[in-house]
């Protein structure tokens, strides 16, 4: 942190401070992929009902039922699974997110699985915006991921680059 800017991250991330417009400290759970959990516990309970199905069709069948214990052996393993993804959206964890807004399209978010790095982060921003500290301050906390915004990524060997548009 100096008088006019804000540096975040490895990769010193720099913005204004007097560009910055919004800063906030969100709490969000990490989307994993397989939607909510009432839509998995009704696929799950679709497959138990074919589970039920294909055993009833099976003890009623009088010629070679192979193909339904098939069924039901497939049904079993999806419940199985919607169990697991299930159980997985139930127990995760909430992460915090600080989210640094600027007057232009940039925006950056720092997530942490912990609440009070992100919120003494957030009073320290917000402090130096209200108080711009008189000589450079450094403050240094772990176990925190930074997401940028639009980053421009530029390597040697022929200069090859590309712009990164996150939003």
């Amino acid at each position: 942190m100096h008088r006019h800017t804000l540096s975040i991250g490895p990769d010193y991330q720099v913005y204004q401070l007097r560009n910055v417009a919004r800063v906030q400290v969100l709490d969000w759970k990490p989307d994993l992929g397989y939607g909510s959990i009432s839509s998995v516990l009704w696929k799950m309970i679709l497959a138990v009902i074919a589970v039920v199905v294909a055993g009833v069709a099976a003890n009623t069948a009088t010629s070679d039922a192979g193909w339904v214990n098939w069924v039901g052996l497939a049904a079993a393993v999806l419940a199985v699974r919607y169990l697991y993804q299930a159980i997985r959206i139930a127990l995760r964890r909430t992460q915090w997110a600080l989210v640094l807004e600027t007057t232009g399209i940039p925006i950056a978010v720092i997530t942490g699985k912990q609440r009070e790095p992100v919120v003494e982060l957030h009073r320290f921003i917000v402090n130096s915006i209200e108080n711009p500290p008189a000589h450079v301050q450094t403050w240094h906390i772990g176990h925190l991921n930074m997401v940028g915004g639009d980053q421009i990524n530029q390597s040697g060997e022929g200069n090859k680059w590309g712009k990164v548009l996150n939003g």
